[in-house]
């Protein structure tokens, strides 16, 4: 099993396939297991890598590390190790942000970005509305019961059970405590660590913003309030979908994205 050093840590990764290379980036409850449903359709034209982002699955690292910079850090690693000079990052949520991170802080990296179902780490109001509203309202929720949307609960009951099954892979799940983590996850959040909304006007890579119709964190208008900024930049809507539109609906997602990477990515 591969791991990358940075900064003191193994962070894990895999990669298959073959072709221009992508690197997926899952959210805060996920890990890289979770793209099972992305990884045939895209190795077939892409170098395909994984992680588990640093303090999630394997990537084993104390809260107090848990930082986009650290995130950044993690991934120029595995290309690094890897030999991979340009990338196109696919991140769901925490992945998001951590891709328009790096995308603004490495643009020569970056090929195109995917922000899928992502708050991005920006300082937009409603964004840290409906955050900090949920941060109140939801802690007795599920992982599956916070992320997806209700058409997918109600006809896939097999595949959320999933989707919960593979959360559970993580440190947060069963060792580290709540109030740790979620202190770890508001932390993100905190005004000195937003990106300004209009460093979104300097993203030197094409961008896709994808998100579901039932995103309950993510609204379709502020996402298409923020390609307004982002100067090269698509809008898509996953319908029946809410916070995890890749794992929801993932023959839509897959067929969507390919096409978009084929038609911008800039390798």
């Amino acid at each position: 099993m591969p791991f990358a050093q940075s900064h003191g840590r193994g962070i894990y990764y895999e990669r298959q396939g073959e072709g221009p290379a992508v690197l997926f980036c899952h959210g805060a409850g996920s890990n890289a297991a979770t793209w099972w449903q992305q990884l045939p359709a895209f190795a077939a034209r892409h170098t395909c890598l994984t992680m588990d982002i640093r303090c999630f699955g394997r990537s084993v690292a104390p809260t107090a590390e848990f930082s986009l910079e650290n995130f950044v850090d993690d991934v120029l690693a595995i290309l690094q190790q890897e030999g991979i000079g340009r990338v196109t990052l696919v991140g769901q949520s925490l992945g998001g942000m951590i891709g328009l991170k790096l995308a603004l802080t490495h643009p020569a990296r970056v090929a195109a970005f995917v922000a899928c179902d992502s708050s991005l780490a920006i300082d937009h109001p409603v964004l840290l509305d409906i955050i900090a509203t949920r941060q109140l309202t939801h802690r007795a929720a599920t992982i599956e019961q916070r992320s997806l949307g209700r058409w997918f609960l109600e006809n896939h009951p097999d595949r959320a059970a999933l989707y919960a099954q593979i959360n559970h892979f993580n440190p947060s799940a069963h060792s580290i405590p709540a109030a740790e983590w979620g202190a770890a996850i508001t932390g993100l959040m905190r005004p000195e660590r937003l990106i300004p909304r209009d460093a979104l006007r300097s993203l030197a890579c094409p961008a896709l913003f994808l998100v579901g119709s039932e995103d309950p964190i993510v609204p379709v208008a502020v996402m298409r309030e923020v390609s307004g900024l982002a100067r090269d930049s698509e809008v898509l809507v996953i319908e029946e979908a809410g916070h995890s539109a890749y794992f929801e609906q993932p023959a839509e997602f897959n067929r969507h994205v390919l096409d978009f990477i084929q038609r911008r990515a800039a390798y």
